[in-house]
């Protein structure tokens, strides 16, 4: 099919169809990817790169996990206040299995919502949900952390040899920040195992 096949099949220019394939246009409006999916008869989740099947509709993209929300949102830039565990209310959201990686034990999963834009260049924009593993540190990734009594959304790299841990932002407009592993006060909460656009659920 051709780019302008495909746009006027979905309503749009074949100028956004490139976009959106080349990665000019990385948020792509939900209403449109659900279109793409289901003219190329596949799965939305498998066009944003997570782990699903090429083919719509397979009993594994069909499951679903419920996932605690936390009342407070955590922060892509600034950091907000971390209270405490209490602050998971009974509220859920329900997202299909296979965009959360890496999970043995779904019981450890916790979401919250992202406030701020140092992630952006993650693919994690404001309003979006993060789904993070409680206690879970498995090499270098994204990680819910708190830091100085904030909360945070961050990439970490860890160097074993020296014990120092590099912050690092997904956006050049945020520096990165290394400090000793041992006295930086940092608390590593869990490793992001997924995340969901807010026009998604």
């Amino acid at each position: 099919m051709s780019l302008e096949d495909l746009g006027k099949a979905i309503g749009t220019t074949r100028q956004n169809i490139f976009k959106y394939e080349s990665g000019d246009i990385t948020n792509i409006p939900y209403d449109k990817l659900k279109k793409i999916a289901e003219t190329l008869d596949t799965d939305p989740w498998y066009i944003l790169g997570w782990d699903a099947p090429k083919k719509k509709e397979s009993a594994k993209s069909k499951e679903v996990i419920s996932v605690p929300l936390i009342s407070q949102k955590i922060s892509a830039g600034y950091g907000e206040t971390f209270l405490s565990d209490e602050n998971i209310t009974m509220k859920k959201i329900t997202v299909p299995a296979s965009i959360l990686h890496g999970v043995t034990d779904a019981s450890t999963l916790v979401s919250a919502e992202v406030k701020g834009d140092s992630m952006i260049d993650a693919n994690i924009y404001p309003g979006d949900y993060v789904f993070f593993a409680k206690g879970l540190i498995k090499g270098e990734g994204i990680y819910v952390i708190a830091l100085a009594g904030d909360i945070m959304v961050k990439r970490l790299a860890f160097d074993a040899l020296s014990r120092r841990l590099t912050i690092i932002s997904e956006n050049k407009n945020y520096p990165a920040k290394t400090v000793d592993a041992d006295e930086s006060g940092v608390r590593i909460l869990g490793k992001v195992v997924g995340w969901i656009h807010n026009e998604m659920l």
